[in-house]
């Protein structure tokens, strides 16, 4: 078909915006853009405006517009009554914005239920070695992690002010505790003080990244120690008997230790377990 106007066949269509002609179809059928009716051949044609409109028309749908939603604010853009528009993306931003804070409740779930499995299965493994009780649930084993990235906050004493001094250092980035509950984070004690037994947390340790924040911290990929303690005790007596396993295997710390918790689903009241973890290097390897 010729003319002063440039058209386009459904498949001429569908082969400039990347999709198959059924979708073409579907939205025309669907009244969300119109073809232009050849009168001889009653054949759909389409022009220029025609791909921009299917352009918006894809992009809202993969944003989430239900078809509906994306027929009413086409009418809205006739009418130029944009104040009706700018409702339905405050809505639909604000439905975006709760819908983000469930997927990172579920990553949070799901990372720390990874961190379950893995102490069950480094468990299971110890099982196979001497001198493992059935019955135990805190145990200690050295194995390789891989690298994780985060950054700390340094705290005078983590156990009496890391609240006030976190929330404080927090805000300056625009971060709170609500985003904090959404991250992997534990207390830390620097191998200089581990080395002179002084084991008073000192630094407050967030696996996660802000971008303009100063103080990265760096879990490097290799050995590492950890212990498992599912039952409560002092950390001054687990600190030791980490050290002593450490010594007891041929190796000496490397790093600074960290100390988190975990659980099985994230749920209130649900006992969680702390994980001693610090990197090792082999005696011998010198």
């Amino acid at each position: 078909m010729k003319g002063k106007t440039e058209l386009f066949t459904v498949g001429e269509l569908a082969k400039i915006l990347g999709v198959n002609k059924n979708t073409i179809l579907h939205y025309d059928r669907e009244g969300v853009i119109r073809a232009i009716r050849n009168d001889d051949s009653n054949y759909r044609y389409y022009d220029k405006n025609s791909i921009q409109n299917f352009k918006i028309v894809l992009k809202l749908r993969k944003l989430g517009f239900s078809l509906d939603t994306i027929k009413k604010m086409g009418k809205y853009v006739e009418e130029k009554n944009y104040p009706s528009i700018l409702e339905i993306m405050k809505n639909k931003i604000e439905e975006s914005k709760k819908e983000i804070e469930e997927i990172e409740k579920n990553m949070k779930i799901l990372e720390s239920h990874e961190k379950y499995m893995e102490y069950l299965n480094d468990m299971e493994e110890e099982k196979q070695k001497e001198n493992f009780n059935d019955e135990q649930e805190d145990f200690f084993c050295i194995k390789t992690c891989k690298e994780e990235k985060g950054i700390f906050i340094d705290v005078e004493d983590v156990e009496k002010n890391h609240k006030r001094f976190v929330e404080k250092e927090l805000k300056r980035y625009k971060r709170d505790f609500v985003w904090l509950k959404k991250q992997f984070f534990g207390k830390g004690i620097s191998k200089e003080n581990i080395l002179k037994e002084n084991y008073r947390c000192d630094r407050f340790i967030i696996k996660a990244d802000i971008e303009s924040y100063p103080d990265k911290y760096i879990f490097p990929e290799g050995e590492y120690a950890l212990l498992y303690l599912k039952k409560d005790r002092t950390r001054s007596s687990a600190i030791e008997e980490l050290m002593e396993k450490i010594k007891e295997n041929g190796y000496e710390i490397s790093g600074d230790l960290f100390i988190e918790n975990i659980s099985l689903f994230e749920e209130e009241n649900e006992p969680e377990m702390r994980v001693l973890k610090i990197p090792i290097k082999s005696l011998t390897s010198e």
